[in-house]
């Protein structure tokens, strides 16, 4: 194997998962408050971006984990496997 890319194998990476995203006039910004809602978009029941660095790696949905939130992958781009 390659001995600088396996060092690089047990580094954390940032994994972020997008619900959805829009855009708004800075208007409309300017007058958000707590419990305002802002609506997206996208149906509740549309599959989720999971991204690395701002990049989609894959889709998924929204599951319960015990008291917490995860995302079950249900598709994602090939990428390089340990």
């Amino acid at each position: 194997m390659n001995a600088p890319i396996d060092a690089t194998r047990g580094l954390p990476i940032p994994v972020s998962v997008r619900i959805a995203s829009k855009s708004t006039q800075l208007q409309e910004i300017t007058r958000l408050q707590p419990g305002t809602i802002i609506e997206f978009p996208k149906r509740a029941d549309e599959e989720l971006d999971v991204m690395i660095n701002s990049t989609v790696i894959g889709k998924g949905r929204a599951v319960k984990v015990g008291e917490n939130f995860g995302v079950e992958i249900t598709s994602c781009r090939d990428l390089p496997r340990t």
